[in-house]
This record gives C-alpha cells, structure tokens and sequence, in this order.
C-alpha cells in the first residue's frame, strides 16, 4: 500500500508538471499568435512610404520658344524626398524637375496690386455721391512669386496666398534659403 501510494504521488506531481508545460506551450502560442497578428497589422504602415507635400501653383511658361510669349500654367508644385518637381494639374506632365542639391537659391518676391483700379480720391467722390462705402474695400492685393534657381534652369511660380507660409517652409525644411524682397519697392 505504501508503494501504491508512492506511485500514485509521482503520477499526481508528473501530471501537475505536464499540465504546467502544456499550459505554458499553449500560452506561448497565444502570444506568438497575437504577435504576428500585431506584426502583420503594422505592415502596411512600416512599408509605406510618406506621400509628398503638393501646393497648387502657376508656372510661367512659354509655349512658342523665341517668341514673346509667356503665360500662366495651372500646375503641383511636389516635395518629394529628394526633388522639386513642378508637373501640371491636369495630367502627370512634369514641367520642371529640380535636385535639392543643386537648387543654388530659392527667391521669394511679393508685388501688391491694386484690388481695384480706383485710386483713394475717386473712392471718397463715389462714396459721398452714392452713399456707399467704397473707400472701406481693400485697396491692395498681396501676389506671390517663388524663383528656383539652379547652374542650368530655372523657374518662375505664382503661389496663392494660403499657400506660400506652407511652401516656405518647405524650403526651409529642405535646406535652401530663400530670400524674400518686395518688388514693389523697388
């Protein structure tokens, strides 16, 4: 009875061991399971690659080289990680592509326009002959122009003015110095 015993002792503590294995493997599963789930969640996110910043600008173009012929071209201006790269609205046609490295300098220049064409004088006469305020609208409008520079091109761009705080920026982000001046002035 005592050997009975013994045995049915080290059959209770083999089967406590085993049962502690078993839990521990199936717990190991669990968490390499959840692991991968975690892992393969974050895939998409670890292999995708930033979108570059975009801006709505206008490049100044001329389509007739050797003539006297420039307009306005609605187009993106693009960040991407190592270029500037200036392409129309419209389809993927790339216009201008510029290496920060060899942008030599970035200019930025701001013109202020009359809003409307009435001087100050002729605003008040309206005013005290129709008994609207004309001499409260803004006399001024602010346009910006960006310049980038390289040995070999260049580019001239008109940039809303909610946007030019961001493109500035950008510049500053890249490393390229931009200097601003006012054309009107000068």
């Amino acid at each position: 009875s005592g050997l009975i015993l013994k045995n049915k002792v080290r059959k209770l503590t083999l089967d406590a061991k085993m049962k502690k294995i078993l839990l521990i493997t199936i717990v190991k599963k669990k968490l390499v399971g959840i692991l991968l789930i975690v892992l393969i969640m974050q895939l998409p996110y670890a292999l995708a690659q930033t979108k570059p910043n975009r801006y709505e600008v206008e490049i100044l173009t001329n389509p007739n080289p050797g003539k006297k012929d420039t307009r306005q071209v609605n187009a993106v201006l693009v960040f991407d990680a190592e270029t500037l790269r200036i392409q129309s609205r419209r389809n993927n046609e790339v216009f201008k592509e510029f290496k920060y490295s060899d942008i030599s300098s970035a200019q930025h220049s701001y013109t202020k326009k009359p809003f409307f064409s009435v001087s100050r004088g002729t605003a008040i006469a309206l005013t005290v002959f129709t008994g609207l305020p004309f001499f409260l609208l803004p006399g001024r409008k602010e346009k910006n122009w960006i310049t980038v520079v390289t040995d070999t091109d260049f580019a001239v761009m008109k940039i809303e003015n909610d946007n030019y705080r961001m493109i500035k920026n950008e510049f500053i982000v890249k490393k390229i110095e931009i200097t601003s001046f006012n054309e009107s002035k000068r």
